[in-house]
């Protein structure tokens, strides 16, 4: 509906503010809003919730279709109204603000133009951008201004819609009172049946209806309004009565509420942000509707200025090196490995990377320690031929990303402190937004795209129900996967491309946007050549710490059992001197989880020098595994330590039988004569030195000739040997 205007036969005498209500509906009021004696003319503007522009008519035409002699003039009642009378401090001051907004349209008389509809585009720009509006909220403020009086109180909030504002009865008691008072009439629709519960909200259920948000909405099994509204009966919609001596609960229906109601005032009061949390989770809350925008390369002044740090668990199961027990050619599965990724913010390339089985601060630094040092001799470890250009990343970063995982805590931070890395923060990013880390997070999704779901054993987004277990097929083993990612990330660093992380110059100068080229472009230009330190140093601050024992046969490590020695002079001659004095002190050491060849020792004692320490000779074979690797060895050594000597055992019953049997035999032939032992002791050592002798020429021509070497080179008469017990070769 718009405003109108009637035409009149007889003396113009409308004036401003002069009303016209229908005879047969008393809620439609329009308001002469404007006047026109010399063209006969008047503006009306139907009072309504939202007002329209006001429409011009001749005085006695028709009136939104309604004949002029339906309506009947009346003065204005304005200060009588439903909305001047709503008027509080709080109200009036937001009225007169609003009017200071259309103040200068209404002083300048452009008011006229604006009911004419000839207030031009030009001078509409004005006014808003003066009042700093939009168009639309300054009509808004112009129709309801007109509509209501044209006083600056015409702008009070509209409360004249049935319910709002409405202040709520107490309990049903009150409500029922009021709905008599009405004349019977209930508010809301009419149901379908009579069995349709009809009553007022009350401020009894509103008081319960947030005791149940607060309470039981975390912990709603389902978040549809139906189930909600049935929880809400269940739970808080029950009174008690005595039945034979005893309370028995019961579903009170003055407590009940219609599925409407509870929906509209749920609705109303429940804080949608934390119910989006409870239905979706809140990660999912925090990365699609958190409307907060940003990315650590904001942060970031250069090359390696600030690292980001997360891990994800591989989508691929893995396999062991190792074959499985009782010999069988097929590999044991390990499980899914955690990938850590360590991106640079500033160019988006990938610094440093680890694939281990742990979880927690040791993982951590196998990935920093991976990023702060070279990369050259790290793939060459897994047969990969690389120059410092094609990755050229061995510098200590100034600022760590990471989130607010187990993994990343305090004592990482004083670790790096300790050993002097400069180092100068961690900074946390907000819980469960993973785009504040959205380098690494890009990189994770690269990689199970591009690399890990075109391998056998991965796991698929949405496999089939009756599909075998993915484990089955899995076939990869930690090496040949070190091997795919070291690829991967070479081809991410050398050809991705991202425009955005372009500087001004670079766009200039042609600078390729790939991190590769990013990062040799500006780690001199922006960070001084970044910071480095020696890899000894690096390695001893951020690989895990272990208690070793010290022995006589070198350093035990209470972990895995494996044994190190050192050729340091200085920390021999301790400990020589801790064997001496009967004692096997415990010292701390450092060592990597997954590459048990080497560990390392560091204290004052010994001038903080870092002592390198390598795995024994009879521990060699556990020198290419991993830590997981290693006890499944051990496992493997120790069942098959158990067997032999189940067997063994078993071999020595088997062997005293045969000793009493030979004993047996000898003593059936005859008791032999007893000899003087002490008369003949000297001649019988005597003897035995020499069968000793031939005995001994004997076996190593015995061992020669078993070995492939003739027994023709050695000076042994084969005649001598026969005949005093030796061994003839033919």
């Amino acid at each position: 509906m718009g405003l109108v205007v009637a035409h009149s036969s007889g003396k113009f005498d409308f004036s401003v503010n002069e009303l016209l209500v229908h005879k047969s509906s008393p809620d439609k009021v329009y308001t002469v809003c404007w006047v026109f004696p010399k063209r006969n003319q008047i503006a009306l503007s139907l009072q309504r919730t939202r007002p329209t522009k006001p429409i011009i008519l001749p005085v006695g035409g028709d009136i939104d279709g309604d004949a002029w002699e339906e309506y009947e003039r009346k003065p204005n009642d304005f200060t009588g109204s439903r909305l001047y009378c709503s008027e509080t401090n709080e109200k009036r001051a937001i009225a007169l603000a609003k009017y200071d907004k259309i103040k200068p349209i209404i002083e300048s008389g452009d008011i006229e133009l604006y009911v004419k509809g000839d207030l031009g585009g030009l001078q509409l720009r004005t006014y808003v951008k003066e009042a700093r509006l939009t168009v639309q909220t300054l009509y808004k403020y112009l129709n309801q201004y007109l509509a209501f009086g044209s006083h600056p109180l015409a702008l009070l909030p509209l409360t004249f819609v049935c319910g709002t504002l409405r202040e709520l009865p107490l309990n049903a008691k009150l409500a029922e009172q009021r709905r008599i008072e009405r004349g019977g009439n209930y508010f809301g629709v009419k149901g379908a049946s009579d069995d349709y519960l009809r009553r007022e909200f009350t401020a009894e259920d509103l008081e319960r209806l947030q005791k149940f948000i607060s309470k039981f909405l975390p912990n709603a099994p389902d978040h549809k309004l139906a189930s909600l509204h049935g929880l809400f009966g269940a739970t808080l919609c029950k009174s008690t009565t005595t039945v034979f001596g005893q309370e028995e609960a019961f579903t009170d229906p003055q407590k009940r509420l219609s599925i409407n109601q509870f929906s509209y005032h749920f609705i109303k009061h429940v804080d949608h942000v934390a119910w989006a949390s409870y239905r979706k989770s809140q990660k999912h809350v925090q990365n699609n509707n958190d409307i907060s925008r940003g990315k650590a390369q904001d942060y970031s002044l250069g090359p390696s200025h600030t690292y980001e740090i997360d891990a994800t668990r591989l989508n691929l199961y893995v396999v062991s090196r190792i074959p499985a027990k009782d010999g069988e050619s097929k590999k044991r599965i390990l499980g899914r490995p955690y990938l850590y990724f360590v991106v640079d913010s500033f160019c988006s390339k990938i610094v440093g990377y680890a694939i281990t089985f742990q979880e927690g601060t040791s993982a951590v630094k196998k990935a920093l320690y991976n990023a702060f040092t070279d990369k050259v001799a790290f793939c060459e470890r897994y047969g990969i031929r690389i120059n410092e250009d094609d990755w050229p990343c061995h510098h200590i970063c100034i600022r760590l990303l990471c989130d607010r995982g187990a993994d990343y805590k305090k004592k990482l931070f004083d670790d790096m402190v300790a050993a002097d890395l400069l180092l100068e923060t961690i900074t946390y990013a907000t819980a469960y937004i993973s785009r504040r880390k959205g380098s690494v997070e890009v990189n994770f999704n690269a990689s199970d795209l591009i690399l890990f779901q075109q391998l056998q054993g991965a796991v698929k987004p949405n496999p089939a129900k009756d599909a075998a277990h993915v484990s089955n097929d899995a076939e990869v083993d930690i090496v040949t996967l070190n091997q795919l990612i070291i690829e991967a990330i070479l081809s991410f660093n050398k050809r991705r491309i991202n425009f955005t992380r372009l500087q001004t110059f670079d766009v200039f100068e042609g600078v390729k946007p790939t991190p590769l080229s990013l990062w040799k472009r500006h780690i001199s230009r922006r960070m001084g050549g970044g910071i480095q330190k020696p890899k000894e140093l690096v390695m001893y601050s951020l690989l895990d710490q272990e208690v070793g024992v010290v022995k006589k046969d070198g350093i035990h490590l209470t972990s895995n059992k494996l044994v190190y020695r050192t050729t340091h002079k200085g920390f021999q001659s301790w400990q020589q001197e801790c064997l001496v004095r009967g004692k096997a002190p415990e010292i701390k050491v450092r060592v990597n989880p997954d590459d048990p060849r080497y560990m390392w020792f560091r204290s004052e004692q010994f001038g903080n020098e870092i002592i390198e320490f390598t795995l024994a000779s009879h521990c060699e074979r556990f020198e290419e595994l991993l830590q997981q690797e290693i006890e499944e060895v051990r496992a493997m050594e120790k069942r098959s330590t158990s067997i032999n000597n189940k067997d063994r055992s078993g071999d020595r019953i088997e062997l005293q039988e045969s000793i009493l049997e030979a004993q047996h035999a000898i003593h059936e032939g005859g008791a032999a004569p007893k000899v003087d032992r002490k008369g003949i002791a000297a001649g019988i050592k005597e003897n035995f030195k020499t069968e000793q002798k031939l005995e001994v020429a004997g076996d190593v021509i015995e061992t020669r000739r078993v070995f492939g070497t003739s027994a023709e080179d050695y000076s042994y008469s084969p005649e001598s040997s026969s005949n005093k017990g030796g061994f003839d070769d033919e």
